[in-house]
Order: structure tokens, then C-alpha cells, then sequence
């Protein structure tokens, strides 16, 4: 019941892709280290960030509200997803298991393939508008929260050197679906681009003395292409 629901919203191509492509740390750390109004070049490559590319790459759709974490979300809209004994509890975040039990599978999916911080114990007011979107009680522009997510990651990692916050970067499937998008229109192959050495030579002068990432995906160079693109939709808002 749940995977249909995404499907239905548009999302399923994008649960496809995340599958197939795996994340590569150090191509995130790159891209977010030299991204510079919306654009990074890597590798004699300019790659641009914005709704419309995340919505060519993902497939998801561009439509409804553009929310995103900063903006208010109302108490009343938690209620009717938090067990009886929480609902009169006006709390910024509060612990998963608040939530009802009908919707931890949905929201688990939810932490993992849009959220992305790597922690399921606590939600904030954007787990939650998510969760009003895939309930169709309040649609949300999900590329647009993509796109402003990645922007403010740009912003908050800009200049920094060894921090803690180079190693706590979120949206890494989407920014490598985005590269490979870009990659692909030009007929250039993950393994081709990757050997021009762009995780040394394209870093900014403070990259170099970043760790190395030990995890296997940050040293995948297989040529990945995304499945073709179904036809999606998303319903009429109730």
C-alpha cells in the first residue's frame, strides 16, 4: 500500500534510480565545495542545480506548494498522525514512536529517500509535511525542497576545513542522479569522468586535506544509466 501511494505521486521512478546509484561521498563533498549560484564545474563539466533539473533527472513532479523547513507548519496538521496520548503536546520535534504505527512504513521511506539526515529516532515539522503530502492532505513541490535543501547544505559547508559537517552531508543519491543526468545527455560515461581525477584536482584549495571516505559506494565507478522515464502523474489535491 505504501509503494503505491509513491507511485502514484509521482516518486516511483525516482525509488528506481536511488537503487540502482549508489551515493558517492566525495562527489557530494566536491559538488557542495565549489557550487556557486547554482552552478559547479567538475571536471571541464558545468553542472547546474535547480526544481527543473532535479524534475528532469528524478521525474519527480514540480507541482504545488514550495515549502521548506524554515516556514511555520501548523500544530493542528500533527495531530491526526500522532497517537492519541501526543496529540495536545506542542513540541518542536518528538520521537518516532509518537507516530501512529499506520504510518511508520510510509514515514521511513520517507527519512530515507527524501530527508536523508541518517537518524529515524526523532521527527521535526518536515517529517511530518511530507507525510501530509503522501496523505494528500497538503501537497508539496518536492523538487523545489530538494533543490533549497541542497542549496542550504552549499552554504553551510561553504569555506569550511576537516569540519564535522563535511562528513553529515544529506541528498547524496540526488546529487549523483544529477550528475549522472547531465552525463548521460552528453554521451559521457561515469568511469570517463571520474578518471579525470575531479576528487583532487577540481577541490577547492581547503578539499585536499579532507579523509578519504572508506566506504565501498564512495569508490563505485561503474557507468550507471537511469531506467527510461515512465509517464507520471499526480492527482488532484482533495
Amino acid at each position: 500500500m505504501t509503494i503505491t501511494c509513491f507511485k502514484h505521486m509521482g516518486c516511483f521512478f525516482f525509488f528506481v534510480m536511488v537503487q540502482r546509484v549508489q551515493s558517492h561521498l566525495l562527489l557530494t563533498r566536491v559538488f557542495l565545495s565549489n557550487l556557486k549560484d547554482n552552478q559547479v564545474t567538475l571536471s571541464g563539466e558545468t553542472f547546474t542545480i535547480s526544481s527543473s533539473i532535479i524534475v528532469d533527472a528524478t521525474g519527480i513532479p514540480n507541482v504545488r506548494e514550495r515549502w521548506f523547513k524554515a516556514q511555520n507548519l501548523d500544530h493542528n496538521y500533527y495531530e491526526p498522525y500522532l497517537k492519541p496520548r501526543y496529540r495536545n503536546e506542542r513540541k518542536r520535534f518528538f520521537p518516532f514512536s509518537h507516530l501512529l504505527d499506520t504510518y511508520s512504513p510510509m514515514m521511513k521511506i520517507i527519512m530515507k529517500y527524501f530527508t536523508c539526515e541518517g537518524r529515524f529516532s526523532k521527527l521535526y515539522p518536515y517529517h511530518i509535511r511530507f507525510l501530509m503530502h503522501f496523505t494528500r492532505v497538503r501537497m508539496l513541490n518536492i523538487p523545489y525542497y530538494l533543490f533549497r535543501g541542497i542549496e542550504k547544505m552549499a552554504h553551510t559547508i561553504y569555506g569550511k576545513k576537516n569540519d564535522q559537517k563535511m562528513d553529515n552531508l544529506f541528498h547524496r543519491f540526488v546529487i549523483k542522479i544529477i550528475v549522472l543526468h547531465h552525463l548521460n545527455q552528453l554521451n559521457i560515461s561515469w568511469d570517463n569522468f571520474v578518471a579525470n581525477n575531479i576528487f583532487s584536482t577540481s577541490q577547492p584549495p581547503h578539499a585536499k586535506d579532507m579523509p578519504s571516505s572508506s566506504h565501498p559506494a564512495d569508490h563505485h565507478t561503474e557507468d550507471i544509466h537511469p531506467p527510461s522515464q515512465p509517464t507520471t502523474s499526480i492527482p488532484p489535491s482533495s
